[in-house]
């Protein structure tokens, strides 16, 4: 049997896309990785669930897809505390210095974003208690500044 270029070429993009969609689901890092998103992934490594933190804290993240600049095409995070979406820090690296947060217990929901700031399709989340601290000068710090 002779195949041609473009049937090659069909057969391996369709391994390839079949690979990606596959690629999604469970990190086995504790539960508090992200869903399904057409195979992208993200998942938060620090804080660990349940840590205790204070302002300003190291939020690590591990996404499937690079992060950068918006203005770079690539992808980034919002970040932002319980049912406050609205009031969102952006990342765009996989790791960040959180310069504000409200103090107490919280859930720290992560979210991998296009470049147009849409939804990816993933979230990550985990819980946090969060005390006070000092803001530490000097440093890229990231945060709107949340108004607790």
């Amino acid at each position: 049997m002779m195949l041609t270029r473009n049937a090659v070429a069909a057969a391996v993009l369709s391994l390839v896309a079949g690979g990606l969609v596959a690629c999604g689901g469970d990190d086995g890092a504790g539960g508090y990785g992200g869903g399904s998103g057409g195979g992208l992934a993200l998942t938060v490594l620090e804080p660990a669930a349940g840590a205790d933190v204070t302002v300003p804290f190291t939020l690590k993240v591990d996404s499937s897809v690079p992060l950068g600049p918006t203005e770079s095409g690539r992808h980034h995070v919002h970040v932002w505390f319980d049912g406050d979406e609205d009031n969102y820090v952006m990342v765009e690296s996989d790791t960040a210095r959180i310069s504000a947060a409200p103090t107490g217990a919280h859930v720290m929901h992560v979210s991998l974003r296009h470049a147009n700031h849409s939804a990816a399709g993933v979230e990550a989340s985990t819980s946090v208690v969060v005390g006070e601290g000092d803001s530490m000068p000097g440093g890229e710090e990231t945060g709107p500044g949340y108004g607790y």
